[in-house]
């Protein structure tokens, strides 16, 4: 990953998950190329985090330079499933690891254009 990107997550505007604010911003970041989430609750930031996290490994063959076995104990969570999996799975990784780790900001964040 060796460009900036942004992710705008598909979802629909649920407003018991969304926060005053109205947005959710969650950052992968590695290899000084941050890539920003934005979503409309945190749940749909982190669904696009195991996404992005799928992606790299396809492409890259491992998440991590510290931990390179890391996927091979805890594979990754389907998307698509029970946010407290994904949960589990990035609480994992972040202890794992240093390199990539996943946030959810709790500042707004400005965005370059």
């Amino acid at each position: 990953m060796k460009t900036r990107r942004l992710i705008i997550c598909r979802v629909v505007r649920q407003p018991a998950t969304t926060p005053a604010g109205g947005d959710v911003y969650g950052l992968v970041d590695w290899d000084d190329a941050p890539i920003l989430i934005v979503g409309r609750s945190a749940d749909a930031v982190k669904r696009e985090a195991v996404r992005i996290f799928a992606s790299t490994l396809a492409s890259a063959g491992a998440l991590a330079e510290d931990d390179p076995n890391f996927t091979r104990r805890h594979p990754l969570p389907d998307p698509d499933g029970p946010i407290p999996v994904i949960d589990g799975w990035l609480n994992l990784l972040r202890r794992a690891t240093a390199i990539p780790w996943f946030a959810i900001l709790d500042d707004e964040v400005g965005i370059a254009r």
